[in-house]
């Protein structure tokens, strides 16, 4: 009577726990890309699986969304206006932190996968980027305060200009599952890429709801006599300027007296 009670005991403990949920396995085809003179841009392949709760079980209403980006850095916006036939800048809005790249994968439209306050909440999508809170100077400098409508324009002007460089990318299906676990997505990383630390994050929803994530780091960075000038045009601008107009003159001098020789 003693063991059986125990095992009542024991079995209502278990059924008392929560259930675990599904949970994700991801990694990287390489965490670090170095940028060199004949860099033309590359692609990572991030793989994973899904590991079920209850093994055997199958993948319903799952959707994986992939979002790779980094490095944010402050970043401002000028709008143009035409004054006698010549386009100058006039305001100017700053945003502390934005991610000079941005790319999002996943197994369908985001707009399916889940509601778009969960989406907001979780800053998941182009348009949920949290750039921080913006500064609005005028053109002689001051300060403004911009109505939100016009600040919006701002930001969605940036977008564009980030989509037009290849810097902001959004693939609806980029996600694929090989299976009932295993998945795949890859995304592409253009030339003109900033250098800096990354951050590859993947999302497990099920039925609109967040199950599980995982981040793995990608760092990009110069190698070679790029990575020299890179950190000295950054650390040390005074040397960089006297090194480029020595090295202008020495070419001018050179081409000079080649031509003279002829």
């Amino acid at each position: 009577m003693m063991l059986r009670a125990a095992a009542v005991i024991v079995a209502l403990l278990i059924a008392a726990l929560p259930a675990r949920a599904d949970q994700l396995v991801t990694d990287l085809s390489e965490h670090q890309i170095a940028i060199r003179s004949n860099f033309t841009g590359t692609e990572i392949l991030l793989f994973g699986a899904v590991e079920a709760a209850r093994p055997g079980s199958r993948a319903l209403n799952r959707d994986i969304v992939v979002v790779v980006q980094g490095p944010s850095r402050p970043m401002t916006v000028r709008r143009k206006e035409q004054m006698a036939a010549i386009w100058v800048n006039h305001d100017s809005v700053t945003y502390p932190s934005v991610p000079g790249y941005y790319a999002i994968a996943s197994t369908r439209p985001l707009e399916v996968t889940a509601d778009a306050e969960t989406l907001k909440a979780l800053r998941i999508g182009i348009e949920n980027i949290d750039p921080g809170t913006p500064t609005a100077r005028a053109i002689d400098g001051t300060l403004q305060i911009l109505p939100p409508d016009e600040e919006r324009a701002f930001w969605k002007a940036l977008i564009r200009n980030k989509r037009r460089e290849g810097l902001y990318i959004n693939v609806p299906g980029g996600v694929t599952f090989l299976g009932q676990t295993l998945f795949r997505a890859t995304v592409d990383i253009p030339a003109n890429v900033p250098v800096g630390l990354y951050t590859a994050k993947v999302y497990l929803l099920q039925n609109g709801e967040i199950i599980d994530t995982i981040s793995s780091p990608l760092y990009i960075d110069k190698r070679g006599v790029e990575r020299f000038l890179y950190r000295m045009a950054h650390e040390d601008s005074l040397l960089y300027g006297l090194i480029a107009v020595f090295v202008a003159a020495f070419a001018g001098w050179l081409a000079s007296a080649v031509m003279s020789r002829r």
